[in-house]
């Protein structure tokens, strides 16, 4: 479904809110904000970007290399590797319960990584210039257009589509005021982005392989 298909669905089966109560303008206003609460709930909308970093790097603004960046998408298979070496995720209260002196270690490779915000921190700074590969979760692009459909136009999503639908509800029942309606369609709708996510996370998953023990 496209935005024209999404606001058409949502008339008919609440023919009570016409567009002198609700109109069409707010409706693309609620699309464009549920399209992206959708996708940061499910995480759906994914990517990886490589980079390389300078010697002594240690940190690095995830904003400005990549653009949309939502969060590190830690799957199995996914996070962040440092010259094709795979780090570990990590916190600073585990940096410093193992070594209080992390923080003033000389440069070498790297083992972990942690967050704070739009920044990833190493665990020391960088021997040299190498190879910094993220798997990403993004932000999705503007949902503001009859023709485009939602979650980025990405085909495999289209069975989706209805919860901008379900979005739609839970603020237009809160707007006129009727609040148990809104909600139940609040309910519904964080039902719905669960069974979605629960949905996704096959595409995420390997394989599982059982080994024979000798």
């Amino acid at each position: 479904m496209n935005r024209a298909d999404i606001i058409q669905i949502f008339r008919t089966e609440n023919p009570e809110i016409t567009s002198r109560v609700i109109t069409d303008s707010l409706l693309y206003d609620w699309c464009k904000q549920g399209d992206k609460e959708i996708c940061a709930i499910t995480r759906c909308i994914v990517g990886d970007t490589t980079f390389t970093c300078a010697e002594d790097d240690e940190y690095w603004d995830l904003t400005v290399k990549i653009p949309k960046f939502y969060d590190i998408d830690e799957y199995p298979g996914g996070g962040v590797s440092y010259d094709d070496d795979r780090l570990t995720l990590t916190t600073i209260a585990e940096l410093d319960n193992k070594s209080s002196g992390w923080r003033t270690r000389s440069s070498g490779e790297p083992k972990n990584y942690f967050r704070r915000g739009k920044h990833i921190y190493t665990d020391r700074p960088c021997l040299e210039a190498k190879s910094i590969h993220i798997y990403t979760i993004l932000i999705s692009d503007d949902f503001d257009s009859d023709t485009d459909k939602p979650y980025n136009n990405l085909t495999y999503l289209e069975p989706f589509h209805y919860g901008i639908n379900k979005y739609l509800q839970w603020k237009a029942k809160e707007k006129i005021g009727k609040q148990s309606e809104a909600s139940t369609a609040k309910n519904e709708f964080f039902d719905f982005t669960k069974w979605m996510k629960s949905m996704l996370g096959g595409n995420k998953f390997s394989p599982i392989t059982y080994e024979k023990m000798v």
